[in-house]
């Protein structure tokens, strides 16, 4: 079962990230590997950016062909105690989850991931998201496994260069259209995080990281988890934000879901889903 110790939490908040050394349950990753391969089945054709909220009826822009029940069973498994008991180790006991994306980099043709940091993307205010990226499959330097650059996060939010001006051969392009400026940081720096199967990395939301793309012969597959402290504002006062290839963020009505403790100022909008 997955549990981090006071190690673990003290590296996540000195080094920004923290990789579990203990594995999610059998119960838990077979649903994760269920609910991956059904979406992704039914959803050929979906760009990476396409793939976000998996558990929002429609998901982001209505692109999602997949039923309700299939959102609900991803929803089941952000609301896991077995995932959440730990998220609360390094947030505190009010939780939401407001995010969930499939993280599906296919044989021989996944992209690289440009050097980024998440919270430039969000609305949420403070900037404090704790991202869970589980390993449904083996992850090493040969399929795309994310790089990181320790304590990174202590630095808050670096320059960030829009992707017309960073074009680089073999990078994602789409909704990660902000890439860091790398004469901000040193590269040298960077750690490798191989993780197995059932493990998960948590990772804060200043931490720079970036992946490289698959060159194996078999698909990469994760999903990662965001979640927020209710002390923070999920602001639907932000405009939705486009993209350089007119992908847009909608965050104005999107339903977010309390998972431990009180929902404090945040608005759920969630109504439509079950309790």
């Amino acid at each position: 079962m997955l549990s981090i110790g006071e190690n673990e939490i003290t590296h996540y908040h000195e080094e920004g990230f923290v990789v579990s050394q203990n594995y999610l349950s059998d119960d838990i990753m077979n649903k994760i590997s269920k609910c991956y391969d059904d979406f992704v089945t039914t959803n050929p054709s979906l760009t990476l950016e396409e793939m976000a909220s998996p558990h929002i009826y429609g998901g982001v822009n209505m692109k999602h062909q997949i039923n309700h029940t299939l959102s609900n069973n991803f929803l089941e498994i952000g609301r896991s105690n077995e995932i959440v008991s730990q998220v609360n180790k390094i947030l505190g006991p009010d939780i939401i989850l407001w995010g969930m994306h499939i993280m599906h980099k296919p044989a021989k043709t996944g992209k690289k991931i440009p050097w980024h940091q998440d919270g430039t993307y969000w609305p949420i205010n403070p900037k404090a998201t704790c991202s869970v990226w589980i390993a449904i499959t083996d992850v090493d330097e040969t399929n795309g496994c994310m790089q990181f650059i320790p304590k990174s996060h202590k630095n808050g939010t670096l320059p960030h260069l829009q992707e017309d001006k960073v074009k680089e051969e073999g990078e994602l392009k789409g909704s990660l259209d902000l890439k860091i400026d790398e004469k901000s940081f040193n590269k040298n720096e960077a750690v490798n995080c191989i993780i197995k199967r059932g493990q998960a990395s948590f990772h804060d939301t200043y931490l720079l990281h970036s992946s490289d793309a698959n060159f194996s012969e078999n698909p990469r597959k994760a999903i990662v988890l965001r979640y927020m402290p209710s002390s923070s504002l999920f602001d639907r006062n932000i405009p939705d934000r486009v993209s350089a290839n007119g992908f847009k963020y909608e965050f104005q009505e999107r339903p977010i879901f309390l998972v431990s403790g009180n929902a404090k100022q945040n608005e759920l909008r969630n109504s439509n889903y079950p309790s």
